[in-house]
């Protein structure tokens, strides 16, 4: 994941952060990710907007997203899971990469 925090580094951490997040759950990517992005602050910002930020696209990627998908089913709502995976695909995407942009 780099060393750097030049934009280019912080948006390769945050995204990597972002499929971490998406693999396993945000937290359990946070703390594998962590240690590399603990030497400096905006490494650690970028870590955080990826592992919360991105995980929008699959619905085991945070506690929150599954509580709204079953919230969603119990009221009667189906949720495609595909459609909330394309739309969870590019809202991570605008939001991971304009929150780490912002980074300084």
């Amino acid at each position: 994941m780099g060393a750097g925090v030049r934009p280019l580094d912080l948006l390769h951490l945050s995204g990597a952060s972002a499929v971490g997040a998406n693999l396993v759950n945000n937290l359990p990517a946070y703390l594998l990710v962590e240690p590399a992005a603990a030497d400096d602050v905006r490494r650690l910002v970028a870590t955080l907007v990826g592992v919360n930020a991105g995980a929008l696209v699959t619905p085991w990627a945070s506690l929150a997203t599954l509580l709204w998908l079953q919230r969603c089913r119990s009221a009667g709502l189906q949720v495609p899971l595909l459609r909330l995976a394309g739309w969870g695909a590019l809202c991570a995407t605008l939001c991971v990469t304009a929150a780490t942009l912002t980074i300084r």
